[in-house]
């Protein structure tokens, strides 16, 4: 028997081992299937990778692309929206773009220019670079001076001026390659590229491409390529260098980093085959057949693309992976073994599993209680949850409620207990037609989430909106025994929200709609005008702003309501009344065929508000009011633009004399828009300290000495860079600015005039413009008497330069005004004598000292003999009423020599100086002796 027992136990145990021995078997074919799956995931992964990397540099190099057009675009804007740009404004607008994108080699503005103008227009820029000309590409690269054509396209602006050299005055239209991709940006309207160029830039030895936009005369809107052709004046151009481009985008964020990576961009050459533009890296061929067996393919990507309507290609190529890069299959395999092993061991352990079975079902009977008693901790949540909780059966029909919680009770003011078995369409006065009560069912139906916001009433009557959700809860069988809903009360959110609302598009005091509703009705109105045109009226009360400064605030808006009424009353159902700030309306009328009909509606509207007002019960007010008409179409095309013409035809009605209608015309705009910044700027420039004065020397002739110079205003606004004397001057006398302005100039002047004189410099005389309201003003002779006694200057170092034209309105006023000056010890001179109101029988009553000759006799001098006849005269003229000559503008030796033949007593120009700064001009002072240098 024991044998029997023991060859039994042997039997089994060959048994077993067959068994693990086939189990062994079985895990290692499976783990090389799994080595295959998992080699086939870890290509799937490199592909990937390499396609999201692709992704990230293609994104990269087109952004910079995009980048490059949107800076092209926005410089062309700036030149479409302004008129005259400079240099300096160019400058100040395109080097901050150039300086963030370090691809940019340059932002160019090129001129169209004839051949007639080249002439003037080489000589104009010669004067700020000495030595232009207009070039064109040579023979090996090199530039030349243009051949004679009919016209030329001359790079005119450049930023940044540094290693772009060599492009200034160079003529795109000259070169075939360029003159063709202009052509088309000129015809088309829209950006066009070149093909791959070599960039002038570094000596022809980089690739770059040239991206360009048409420049047309402002205005001007060309509808075909005729008009086109016909209104260009020049193009926008932005230079990339590709490398750059490329090279610094990618490398930038690390996109170029890592051994194997090429990448090249391809683009169309002037032949219109696609070359390769930029390239980096190059991969490695396979070092032997099993390194092709094991590691596959290099991964390579093709982008195609549009840069301004040519074709480019962006082709990335990797390496396979390495061999080191298999670790995964390995590790697979070597798990695959010991797994097999494990496996085979396992069949020997059928005891413990058992073990590990009873185990797990303790483990579960454990979990159960746990479970029971998160039951019974999510009953006792559910129940102090402060919104109302329900669960309806899914099963029977009208989804009777079979649980509420006690805040149903406390939100619907019934009984939990009541509600228990009610089917959920009845709960609190539920309307089954409303939509938001049809989502809910149709949830219900479906066996989904839902959610509505339902407005119900409470047992007791009150209003109650409440945003119900419904969710299924599902069975482990995947079916749906019940619903649970839960209620949120919303009601005092819609309440704040409709008041929010209802202020977000009405103004608060009038009742009338505010901005926002009222660009949303001329949306409407120019959607549903067809033909009819829309008006948009900009109203004004007149002095209103005297109501408030007199009766006070509260009356004010008394008046502002009443008058609001007024407004829409007078009005059609159909059209729009509109406050828009302070006394501001602004009305959208429609139905109205012409201007006689828009008229005849504005005037009903001014009739009613011209009618008689009570304030306060006591006095009767009448008011006017000054309105600005614009149309749609004719004068915008959206509501911001019609708003925006309105109003300043509303202002030109203001300043024709108030209690008038104006309607929009197109050359308001350019003007108004114009006045109100600089005005606005110039308002506060005086007290930012944006103001500087600028010195010109003045040279005495006989002794070469400086004796003296001429104060000049220069205005550096921190947006609009250097605004010239000539656009603000005007405008301060006309606001009334120019007196304080005048006012500082002369008082920095002897000021500064003061300090050289301390500082050693000799006995020098410093002169200051006097405008004629400054000369018009009765304290004219108290503020010099007074910045004379405060800067410790004597008077006979100041000379005050007036103009003839000053004198012309009152002779007898000017020449007493003046007397005074010269009793004081102050010197008179009379500046651009000769160009303005000249009577002899006044000269010889007026008490001045200098007569200064205008530059324009002075540019004469050498090319008329006319003209030497004429200053030549002056001089004699000066000199026999005892006055001193003063030469304004010498900039050649010749003018020079022929004033000293003259006998002239000064000069100044720019063959001594232009005008500087204080401390560039000091050093001049400093040496008292000027040597003439020749201006080109």
């Amino acid at each position: 028997m024991q044998r029997a027992s023991a060859s039994t136990s042997q039997g089994r145990g060959r048994d077993l081992s067959r068994a693990a021995l086939a189990t062994c078997v079985l895990g290692l074919v499976l783990t090389g299937a799994l080595c295959g799956a998992v080699r086939k995931m870890e290509y799937e992964r490199s592909r990937a990778e390499f396609v999201q990397r692709t992704a990230v540099r293609v994104a990269g190099v087109t952004r910079a692309f995009g980048e490059a057009t949107d800076a092209l675009r926005a410089v062309n804007l700036f030149f479409s929206a302004s008129t005259g740009v400079t240099r300096a404004e160019f400058d100040a607008f395109a080097a901050p773009m150039a300086a963030r994108h370090d691809y940019l080699q340059a932002l160019v503005f090129h001129r169209f220019v004839s051949d007639a103008e080249r002439p003037a227009f080489e000589a104009e820029r010669a004067l700020g670079w000495p030595g232009f000309e207009i070039r064109e590409r040579g023979p090996g690269g090199t530039l030349v001076r243009a051949a004679r054509r009919e016209r030329y396209l001359v790079n005119d602006y450049v930023s940044p001026i540094e290693g772009n050299e060599v492009t200034y005055g160079y003529d795109a239209w000259s070169y075939p390659v360029q003159r063709s991709y202009t052509q088309r940006a000129i015809d088309s309207g829209e950006p066009a590229s070149s093909p791959v160029i070599d960039l002038l830039q570094g000596g022809g030895r980089r690739h770059g491409l040239l991206i360009v936009l048409p420049v047309y005369r402002p205005g001007v809107r060309p509808a075909n390529m005729a008009e086109r052709r016909a209104s260009v004046v020049g193009d926008t151009e932005v230079v990339l260098d590709v490398g750059l481009l490329i090279g610094g985008s990618l490398s930038a964020v690390r996109l170029l980093d890592g051994n194997g990576v090429a990448m090249s961009l391809r683009g169309p050459d002037a032949h219109g085959n696609i070359v390769t533009a930029y390239q980096h890296g190059t991969l490695a061929a396979p070092g032997s057949r099993w390194e092709q067996l094991i590691d596959g393919m290099a991964l390579r990507h093709v982008e195609e693309f549009d840069i301004a309507g040519s074709p480019w290609q962006l082709v990335i190529e990797e390496p396979p992976a390495a061999l080191a890069s298999h670790t995964a299959e390995l590790a697979t395999l070597l798990l695959g073994v010991v797994l097999s092993v494990a496996a085979g061991a396992l069949v020997q352990g059928r005891v413990a599993r058992t073990r590990r079975i009873e185990a797990l079902v303790e483990q579960r009977t454990a979990a159960l209680n746990r479970a029971t008693g998160d039951l019974r901790l999510y009953r006792r949540a559910m129940e102090s949850a402060a919104n109302p909780i329900l669960l309806v059966d899914a099963r029977r029909p009208g989804y009777p409620i079979d649980y509420a919680n006690p805040a149903c009770e406390r939100m619907f003011r019934i009984p939990a207990a009541e509600l228990e078995g009610q089917p959920l369409k009845t709960l609190a006065g539920l309307d089954a037609g409303l939509p938001a009560v049809q989502e809910l069912r149709m949830a219900l139906h479906e066996g989904r989430q839902g959610r509505a916001l339902v407005t119900q009433r409470t047992r007791d009557g009150a209003e109650l909106v409440s945003d119900v959700h419904v969710a299924p809860v599902r069975q482990p069988g995947d079916g749906i025994d019940h619903f649970v809903v839960i209620v949120y009360d919303v009601t005092t959110a819609k309440r704040y929200e409709a008041e929010l609302e209802h202020r977000a598009h009405y103004d608060t005091l009038t009742g009338l709609a505010n901005r926002v509703l009222l660009a949303d009705r001329i949306e409407r109105a120019i959607a549903s005008a067809g033909d009819t045109p829309v008006w948009v009226v900009s109203l004004d009360l007149d002095h209103f702003k005297l109501i408030n400064d007199t009766l006070g605030r509260r009356a004010g808006d008394d008046l502002l309501r009443a008058l609001a009424a007024r407004i829409k009353g007078a009005l059609r159902p159909l059209d729009t009344a509109a406050r828009v700030g302070g006394d501001d309306f602004v009305l959208v009328l429609c139905g109205c065929a012409d201007e006689r009909q828009a008229a005849a509606r504005i005037q009903a509207v001014r009739d009613a508000i011209a009618g008689p007002l009570q304030v306060q019960g006591q006095q009767q007010l009448v008011f006017g009011c000054s309105a600005g008409v614009a149309a749609y179409p004719v004068d915008g095309a959206d509501p911001d633009t019609l708003v925006k013409h309105a109003e300043i035809a509303m202002y030109r009605a203001k300043s024709g004399g108030r209690n008038g209608v104006q309607f929009y015309a197109p050359y308001m705009n350019a003007q108004a828009f114009d006045r109100l910044a600089l005005e606005g700027a110039l308002r506060h420039a005086l007290q930012e300290g944006q103001f500087e004065l600028h010195f010109q020397p003045q040279v005495d002739l006989s002794s070469g000495l400086v004796v003296g110079t001429e104060a000049l205003i220069r205005w550096r606004h921190p947006l609009l860079g250097t605004v010239r004397p000539d656009r603000f001057i005007a405008l301060a006398e006309e606001t009334g600015l120019i007196v304080p302005i005048g006012a500082w100039v002369l008082r920095a002047a002897c000021l500064q005039n003061r300090r050289w004189q301390r500082a050693g410099y000799g006995p020098l005389r410093v002169a200051v413009n006097l405008s004629a309201r400054q000369f018009a003003e009765p304290d004219l002779v108290a503020t010099v008497a007074r910045v004379l006694e405060e800067t410790g200057l004597a008077p006979d170092s100041l000379e005050i330069e007036l103009t003839e034209s000053m004198m012309v309105t009152d002779v007898e006023a000017a020449i007493q005004t003046m007397l005074c000056l010269k009793g004081m010890g102050v010197k008179i001179s009379i500046d651009d004598f000769g160009t303005g109101y000249s009577s002899l029988s006044y000269l010889k009553r007026l008490p001045v000292d200098v007569l200064k000759i205008d530059r324009s006799f002075v540019h004469d001098i050498a090319g008329s003999a006319d003209g030497a006849a004429l200053v030549h005269a002056i001089v004699s003229l000066a000199h026999g009423l005892r006055m001193g000559v003063i030469a304004e503008g010498v900039e050649t030796i010749e003018q020079l020599d022929y004033l000293r033949g003259c006998g002239c007593d000064e000069v100044q120009g720019y063959i001594y100086g232009q005008p500087q700064t204080v401390e560039a001009l000091e050093p001049l002072l400093r040496a008292r002796r000027a040597e003439p240098v020749p201006t080109v």
